[in-house]
């Protein structure tokens, strides 16, 4: 565990010194180990830009184990971090990932977002998740039905 914590901030310290495409790109290499660092820096920083790019990184990922940081980043008051967020949940398209969007959809928006905008950005988020979810699903029986 202390390699992945020393890698991630090896990568997130040259992302800081301009070299941030190939930090980027190791730390997705690195794959979900390193999403528990990631939600650290996430809640450290105050660099919202930062925030929101660490958060897609995690979506990047396609990790059940980035739920925590998605949930955690759709509280955020800037609107490049909880977009980043919806874009992971849609991304993953899962039952876990179909209830986070729809608690999000229960409860009052981050930051300043009036709520008709918020609304509307987590309805589409759901709709994109349920369709992706149903999707997943259907290959086996079309590939039945048109065999028959």
């Amino acid at each position: 565990m202390r390699e992945i914590v020393a890698l991630v901030e090896h990568y997130l310290r040259e992302w800081d010194s301009s070299g941030w495409a190939s930090a980027y790109h190791r730390l997705i290499e690195l794959g979900p180990q390193v999403l528990p660092e990631l939600e650290k820096k996430v809640g450290a920083s105050r660099d919202r830009r930062f925030r929101a790019a660490l958060v897609e990184l995690a979506g990047q990922l396609h990790s059940e184990d980035a739920l925590p940081l998605f949930a955690t980043a759709l509280r955020d008051p800037s609107p490049g971090v909880w977009k980043a967020a919806l874009d992971g949940l849609v991304a993953l398209a899962s039952p876990a990932s179909l209830l986070v969007l729809e608690e999000a959809a229960q409860r009052e928006p981050p930051g300043d977002v009036d709520l008709p905008e918020w609304e509307a950005w987590v309805r589409e988020a759901l709709q994109q998740a349920r369709a992706g979810f149903e999707a997943r699903g259907q290959p086996g029986r079309q590939t039945d039905e048109g065999s028959s």
